[in-house]
């Protein structure tokens, strides 16, 4: 991947930034230095130089699990609520339907190209994973769960315009969508990882805020709409 999380800060590291931070700490071998950071299993990774100058890439130098390796086995997927609450369900599920378009204009805005298609998508994967069912979720942040539920690939995008394929992970420190409430607030990273084909491309942290529920929505049509709470 091109980027990862800085040895010391929280904050993501491209490989040219990183091979200036190991300079200025008087290592010869970048890989010397201290290590930057899987934004997903927070395992070390080291760093190596590409064909090209724009090339450089960090890399795992291992062989155990990242869910950026394969992204089909994040554990919380698949995973519907054990002990689903009804009470829950019926007021996730209005929260949804009375913010639709604005949780669609928070889904539209971090993923490129998104086809409202994927958008139903999504939705269909909620209602099958029950995700309305966690007593705990915070419905506020229900975009930063829906873009989990499915990969957008270039050929589902809007008029085929994404050039990479679109993964969102959290932390692989979370096994099931009930711990991201552990702490009554979203308890981990969301970041978006672009694959050309199967290699890790760009690695992005979404800021996970609700003030997408006060901005301008998109305008869905009436039909829009109800093809939305049809599948819901």
């Amino acid at each position: 991947m091109f980027d990862a999380l800085h040895p010391i800060k929280p904050d993501l590291i491209s490989h040219e930034e990183y091979l200036k931070f190991a300079v200025a700490l008087n290592y010869t071998k970048p890989n010397d230095a201290p290590p930057a950071r899987c934004p997903v299993c927070m395992r070390q990774m080291k760093v190596r130089a590409g064909k090209k100058k724009a090339d450089g890439h960090f890399y795992h130098d291992d062989s155990l699990f990242c869910p950026t390796k394969d992204p089909a086995k994040r554990p919380y997927l698949n995973l519907a609520p054990r002990l689903p609450n009804e009470a829950a369900v019926r007021a996730n599920r209005l929260f949804t339907e009375n913010n639709i378009e604005q949780i669609y204009s928070r889904v539209k805005a971090i993923t490129s190209y998104l086809d409202f298609k994927e958008f139903i998508e999504i939705l269909e994967e909620a209602k099958r994973l029950n995700v309305y069912g966690y007593a705990n979720l915070i419905p506020d942040y229900l975009p930063y769960i829906f873009v989990t539920l499915i990969n957008f690939l270039p050929s589902k995008s809007f008029k085929k315009s994404r050039q990479l394929k679109f993964c969102f992970f959290y932390e692989d420190k979370i096994r099931t969508y009930d711990e991201l409430w552990i702490n009554k607030g979203f308890s981990s990273n969301l970041i978006r990882v672009s694959y050309n084909n199967v290699t890790t491309q760009k690695v992005k942290i979404i800021e996970t805020s609700t003030d997408y529920l006060t901005e301008t929505p998109v305008t869905l049509s009436p039909a829009q709409k109800d093809w939305c709470y049809k599948v819901m």
